[in-house]
C-alpha cells in the first residue's frame, strides 16, 4: 500500500489517535496563509496553539513545535535555525514541494516532515504523533492512580491521603504526589493538616503552558517526607473561571515528569475537565461502601469509565470501605453484579476514621499497627509495577546447588 493510500485513508477516518503526551505548536506564517486551516484542525485537549512572528524568539526544546509555513520573510528564521542546530525544537515545514533548495534545508534543519500548502489533515497529525511518541519515549513520567467515590461521601479523600502517604514509604525513595482535584470543596490538604499552601490545581492549569519545574516546586506544598500535595482552593465567586480539558492535559504532564508516582483524588468523579486524567491513569480505585445504594451508583460510574470512556476493566480495582462480612451484599455478589474481578475491602473503624480526620493525621500516625495500615500497604502492592529481576531471583538452596 502507498504512502498516499495510507493518508487518503486516514483521512477518512473520523478518530485521530490520541498524542503520547501533550505538544505545544509555535507557528510563524507571516501572511497568515494557513493560520486559519490550522486554527480550525488543531482542536486538542493535548494541543496549545500560538502564532508566533518571524521576529520573536523561537521557542526553546522541550513540549515545543515549530511549524513553519514557508515565506520570504522567513528566511532568517532558517539561519537562526540552522545556527541553533541541537538546541532547535522539533520543526515541520509546509511549503511547496517543488522548491528543491526549501526541500534541502529542511533536511539540514532534521525537519520531522516537509507538508505541502495543500497537505492533507491526516499528514500534520502523524507528524504530529511522531514527535509526541520520541518525547514521552525519551521522558519519565509517573504513574497515575486516580481514587474516585463510586456514590459521594464513600471515602475517596480518607483513602487517598494515606494511600500517599504509603506509596511514599516504599524502598526506592520515590517522591509521591496528591492532586485534589475537587475544584470547589477540596478537603485534602486538610487530611494532612496542611495550612501554608502555596498554589492549588486551579492556579497551575491557569499557568500551564508556562510552569516549568521551578515554577512547580513553588506551587506544590510538601505534606510528609517525600509526599507534596497540590491542593485545592475555591475560587472567588466573582471569579469566572472555567477549568479546560487542555489546561487539565498540560499540567498533568508537567507532575508526571517532576514525580515518581501521582495520585489523584478526584472524589466527585469524571467531569469534562478532567477527563485527561482517567486516560493517562494506570489504576482506577473506585471506593464504594457495602450497601445497595451504594452498588447502584457504583454501577453507573463503572458503565462511564469503561463504554463512554474506553478505560479496560483491568485497569479498575473496586475497594469497598467499612466491609462488613456479615452483611447481606457479599463480595460475590458485588463481583457478578460489576464484573470487576480485582476487589479489596478496608475494614470498618469510623471512630478511627473520625480522629484522623480531626486531627488531620494519618492511620499509621495515630495507630501504627493498626490493620487498615496493612491494607493500604496490600494496595500499594497491587497498584505499584514489581520489579521483575526481584520476582525471578533464585532462591537461597537454588543458589547453593547452582540450579538457579
Amino acid at each position: 500500500m502507498t504512502d498516499a493510500k495510507i493518508v487518503e485513508l486516514e483521512s477518512d477516518s473520523s478518530t485521530r489517535s490520541i498524542l503520547a503526551c501533550p505538544l505545544q505548536i509555535s507557528v510563524i506564517d507571516p501572511d497568515g496563509r494557513l493560520w486559519p486551516q490550522l486554527q480550525s484542525e488543531l482542536q486538542s485537549s493535548q494541543l496549545q496553539l500560538r502564532r508566533l512572528s518571524e521576529q520573536e524568539a523561537l521557542p526553546k526544546p522541550g513540549r515545543q513545535v515549530l511549524l513553519l509555513v514557508d515565506h520570504p520573510m522567513i528566511s532568517m528564521v532558517y539561519d537562526e535555525l540552522e545556527r541553533r542546530s541541537a538546541q532547535s525544537p522539533p520543526v515541520i515545514v509546509v511549503g511547496d514541494p517543488s522548491h528543491t533548495a526549501l526541500m534541502r534545508r529542511s533536511m539540514r534543519l532534521g525537519a520531522v516532515d516537509f507538508l505541502p500548502f495543500e497537505y492533507q489533515p491526516a499528514e500534520l497529525w502523524s507528524a504530529l504523533t511522531r514527535v509526541a511518541d520520541k518525547l514521552a519515549a525519551s521522558a519519565r513520567l509517573a504513574p497515575v492512580t486516580v481514587v474516585v467515590n463510586g456514590k459521594p461521601g464513600s471515602g475517596a479523600s480518607f483513602i487517598c491521603a494515606n494511600l500517599g502517604y504509603a506509596l511514599s514509604q516504599t524502598d526506592d525513595d520515590d517522591k509521591v504526589l496528591l492532586v485534589d482535584a475537587n475544584l470547589h470543596y477540596g478537603s485534602l490538604a486538610d487530611y494532612l493538616n496542611v495550612h501554608d499552601k502555596q498554589g492549588s490545581l486551579a492556579s497551575g492549569m491557569l499557568r500551564a503552558t508556562e510552569m516549568d519545574a521551578m515554577a512547580l516546586s513553588g506551587m506544590v506544598s510538601p505534606a510528609r517526607e517525600r509526599l507534596d500535595v497540590l491542593p485545592s482552593l475555591p475560587p472567588s465567586l466573582t471569579e469566572h473561571y472555567v477549568p479546560t480539558a487542555k489546561s487539565c492535559s498540560q499540567l498533568m504532564y508537567l507532575l508526571r515528569s517532576q514525580y515518581q508516582q501521582v495520585v489523584v483524588d478526584l472524589s466527585r468523579g469524571p467531569e469534562s475537565w478532567n477527563l485527561p486524567v482517567l486516560e493517562c491513569a494506570d489504576h482506577v480505585l473506585v471506593v464504594m461502601q457495602q450497601s445497595l445504594s451504594a452498588l447502584r451508583e457504583t454501577m453507573y460510574l463503572l458503565k462511564r469509565l469503561r463504554h463512554e470512556l474506553g478505560i479496560p476493566k483491568g485497569r479498575i480495582i473496586l475497594l469497598i470501605n467499612r466491609y462488613d462480612k456479615r452483611k447481606d451484599l457479599t463480595l460475590k455478589k458485588i463481583e457478578q453484579t460489576t464484573e470487576i474481578t480485582h476487589i479489596l475491602t478496608l475494614l470498618n473503624d469510623f471512630t478511627l476514621a473520625e480522629n484522623c480526620t480531626d486531627l488531620g493525621k494519618l492511620v499509621v500516625e495515630i495507630e501504627k499497627k493498626h490493620k487498615l495500615v496493612k491494607v493500604f500497604e496490600d494496595i500499594v502492592d497491587e497498584i505499584k509495577p514489581q520489579d521483575a529481576a526481584a520476582v525471578t531471583k533464585p532462591g537461597l538452596l537454588k543458589r547453593w546447588f547452582g540450579q538457579g
